[in-house]
């Protein structure tokens, strides 16, 4: 073998190492919990006006709110966000102050919070983000039990966390 096809032999194999490096890499990212953003903007962070609703969201469920409106009813201290996912999920970690209020075991966690409750100013229900309802559907059932000033956001946890908001674990 000579000298030239030894080096094109061996800079094609460099070239499939740093490609499938560089696919694993990236399927790492994409499918680790702490991955980073890829595209976008990254840098200063910014909180969104964009209003996120479900596809079936129908016009007399409780009123949604975006992440800058959530930001301010968290930052005025007279609303309480309740966590409407699974309790585990809830203590991986969720929006500072927080309750955990899981819809799934609603009759469970429901008598335990209902007197505060009821004396809050308002309520923000959230769950994992756009593609969960959970919030939806906690929302509902607090308007159905004569709850007035209860809203959703839908971006919920996700939403929150991308944004670099205060949260606990």
């Amino acid at each position: 073998m000579n000298r030239k096809s030894r080096f094109s032999n061996t800079a094609l194999k460099a070239v499939i190492i740093v490609c499938a490096g560089f696919v694993i890499g990236i399927l790492n990212n994409t499918f680790s919990r702490n991955g980073i953003e890829l595209i976008g903007e990254r840098g200063n962070k910014t909180v969104s006006d964009s209003l996120i609703v479900p596809h079936d969201y129908q016009p007399d469920a409780p009123e949604v709110v975006n992440l800058s409106q959530a930001l301010e009813s968290f930052k005025s201290r007279e609303v309480v966000f309740l966590d409407c996912r699974l309790k585990e999920d809830y203590d991986l970690g969720h929006i500072s102050g927080a309750v955990n209020l899981p819809w799934e075991e609603f009759e469970e966690y429901y008598p335990q919070l209902k007197s505060s409750l009821l004396e809050s100013r308002g309520i923000i229900a959230y769950c994992d983000g756009d593609e969960c309802e959970l919030s939806l559907l906690l929302a509902r059932e607090l308007a159905e039990l004569g709850y007035e000033n209860v809203k959703i956001f839908f971006g919920g946890w996700v939403e929150w966390k991308k944004a670099g908001l205060p949260i606990e674990k």
